[in-house]
């Protein structure tokens, strides 16, 4: 509950917009498109050039609808202490061709940075270096950042490297770099709808602060949008608070809301990824999670995965595949009223099919840091999946920790029905495929198989379960031994009947 509370905080305090006490040098709205060259010429304006292409900003400067603004190839902007350059129009161009920077005039000022807003067209900032100063984008339109870098930023902005503070479509955050940001590198206010896919970038080392600000920090956006993040790298900072992937609807805003967070690398963070809230569609797909064990309260988070959402009418949905979860406190938890799918390989043609192939190693924890310890990760008190729901969950053909993939050993590392009765099932079995079943050598039973995939079973009671399974764990059949047993399936198959197991050939 501290730290729902915490996040709660957070999100509304991020949207806040943060007030200027400087002097403003406003453009006239007459239709014209300024450099920083050509603002330096200006009386009052606050632009002074200090060489070829260098220049000094001490007033704040808004670009009215009707002008414009261009950032010059190789340029270097040096702004004073909480300055800020606001653009309302959309006749601007921050794409230098190689490289431009925006930095404070000198160590220890921190400037705010650009603001983007109320522009009808879509805009681009490429190729800029941000030194301590942010990027604010509330552009309706949407806004493309490619190939920046933004360095220790000083959150004078507000909290986040790039943040959005407008609700807007078509955005995107791709082949960035950020590095050791003060708080969180990308966001978006709680009460904000911003469509935006983040690819291809690397955050290193963010949140230095060391508050409960994630690295990427999220809210869902309905029909502005997906929320798409991918093929990521976050190589985290060992701290105790900031986590890597936060989703969140703290607002229960109403909507269709997708979120796909896939092919994404992140370790040594406080968790792995964070879904909050109702209404959300989610696809967790193909992450490595690796690490995430420095919370010192395992009751306060550490998991590689946490879904949380408390709505009966509209629960958030998400479907887990082909993630790797290795040294967190826990593996994957899941809260509420969450529908979660970590596996369900029955049937291949159903909606709801999933191969699993999740894979969990070495989580767990012992609660609480113990006198001596750095934190509170054991992975001899092993957590892969806690279902905190009273919902069955399908969590078929994932590889789990611990000696082998056998349902003695297996359950071991899942909390649910069978350890709290309020608790809904984890079905499990077949895990990592067919790993979870083992073949014996003498069976009492023998296979007759007549081709065509066709086969009978003889020697048993014709009620007796016969359960049939591909090697990558899919069903192919379930029913008993008197049926007539018929699968489209050729090739190797594990045949279950009774609880003991053959493989045959179809």
């Amino acid at each position: 509950m501290i730290m729902k509370k915490s996040i709660l905080f957070l999100y509304l305090g991020s949207s806040l917009t943060a007030l200027s006490a400087n002097d403003v040098y406003q453009t006239p709205n007459t239709g014209t498109v300024y450099s920083f060259a050509d603002l330096a010429k200006i009386e009052d304006s606050g632009v002074t050039q200090l060489d070829d292409n260098t220049f000094s900003l001490s007033k704040d400067i808004d670009i009215l609808d009707q002008d414009g603004l261009v950032l010059d190839n190789n340029a270097t902007l040096r702004m004073g202490a909480d300055i800020l350059v606001r653009m309302y129009g959309g006749n601007n161009n921050f794409a230098p061709a190689d490289t431009a920077t925006i930095m404070p005039t000198e160590e220890g000022i921190k400037p705010k940075g650009i603001h983007f807003l109320d522009t009808s067209v879509p805009q681009t900032v490429k190729h800029v270096r941000f030194e301590g100063a942010g990027l604010r984008l509330g552009a309706p339109a949407g806004v493309t950042v490619e190939s920046c870098s933004f360095i220790e930023h000083n959150t004078r902005i507000g909290n986040y490297a790039i943040g959005f503070v407008a609700s807007s479509i078509n955005n995107a955050v791709r082949n960035c770099y950020f590095y050791r940001t003060h708080l969180s590198a990308i966001g978006a206010g709680s009460n904000l709808a911003a469509g935006v896919v983040i690819e291809d970038n690397v955050f290193e080392d963010c949140s230095t602060d060391n508050r409960n600000y994630p690295v990427i920090n999220e809210t869902p956006a309905a029909d502005n949008g997906a929320i798409i993040i991918r093929r990521n790298t976050i190589y985290g900072g060992k701290r105790t608070l900031p986590g890597a992937i936060s989703v969140s609807n703290m607002l229960s805003m109403i909507g269709n809301h997708r979120i796909e967070i896939e092919d994404n690398y992140m370790d040594n963070s406080r968790y792995g990824i964070n879904i909050l809230g109702n209404y959300m569609n989610v696809k967790i797909k193909g992450n490595e999670i690796i690490n995430c064990h420095y919370e010192t309260n395992a009751m306060n988070g550490g998991s590689g995965i946490t879904v949380n959402s408390t709505s009966d009418s509209n629960p958030t949905s998400v479907y887990v595949e082909g993630n790797t979860i290795d040294g967190c406190l826990w593996g994957a938890t899941i809260i509420g009223k969450t529908r979660a799918n970590f596996g369900n390989n029955a049937d291949a043609s159903s909606s709801d099919y999933n191969p699993g192939g999740n894979v969990f190693a070495n989580n767990g924890n012992c609660g609480k840091t113990p006198a001596g310890a750095e934190n509170a990760w054991d992975p001899s008190i092993p957590y892969d999946l806690y279902n905190n729901t009273a919902l069955t969950i399908y969590a078929q053909g994932n590889t789990w920790g611990g000696a082998d993939q056998s349902a003695e050993e297996i359950e071991k590392r899942i909390y649910h029905k069978a350890d709290n009765s309020a608790l809904g099932e984890v079905v499990y079995l077949p895990a990592g495929g067919v790993a979870g079943i083992t073949e014996i050598e003498t069976p009492d039973f023998s296979i007759s198989v007549s081709g065509a995939g066709r086969f009978s079973v003889n020697g048993v009671d014709a009620t007796t379960p016969v359960v049939v399974y591909d090697l990558s764990g899919i069903r192919l059949f379930n029913g008993t031994a008197g049926q007539e047993i018929t699968t489209s399936h050729r090739g190797a198959a594990i045949v279950v009947v009774g609880g003991k197991s053959v493989r045959i050939l179809l």
